[in-house]
């Protein structure tokens, strides 16, 4: 009974140990809305037209909503990542691994892309009579 007692009181300690406060966005979903956030900085940056919206942190309120959460969680969520480094440090390298992952996925898609439209290949001539492309055919017709 006692190994069950401090088996349960560790499992529970490490429970709590694992769990965010309440208010502040889990690492797997702060991770998946900073990819968003870069892949939409990075499509901006590109197109004139958009750069100027990148200076206002308003950009992102429409994304931050998409996921349910509001610009005032997300900013005292990345509060407390910041106080604690190694949690920050975790919502970085999963961000690291979503953005991987998605650029591996584009590449594969490019790749099979690529090889369906193959325009290195040179066409055959048509054949004409025994053999003769048409062209050789058609001279020893005149």
């Amino acid at each position: 009974m006692k190994k069950i007692r401090v088996l349960f009181l560790i499992c529970l300690a490490a429970c709590l140990v694992s769990c965010t406060p309440k208010g502040i966005i889990p690492k797997k979903k702060l991770a998946a809305i900073h990819a968003d956030m870069f892949l939409f900085d990075q499509y901006a940056g590109a197109d004139n037209s958009m750069k100027r919206f990148t200076d206002t942190c308003a950009v992102y309120k429409p994304l931050l909503r998409s996921y349910g959460y509001t610009a005032d969680e997300y900013y005292r969520s990345v509060d407390y990542y910041l106080e604690n480094v190694r949690d920050m440090q975790d919502v970085l390298n999963m961000t690291d691994q979503i953005l991987q992952k998605r650029k591996k996925k584009i590449l594969k898609t490019i790749e099979k892309n690529s090889r369906q439209v193959d325009t290195t290949s040179v066409p055959k001539r048509p054949r004409g009579k025994k053999g003769k492309d048409a062209a050789e055919a058609a001279e020893e017709d005149n």
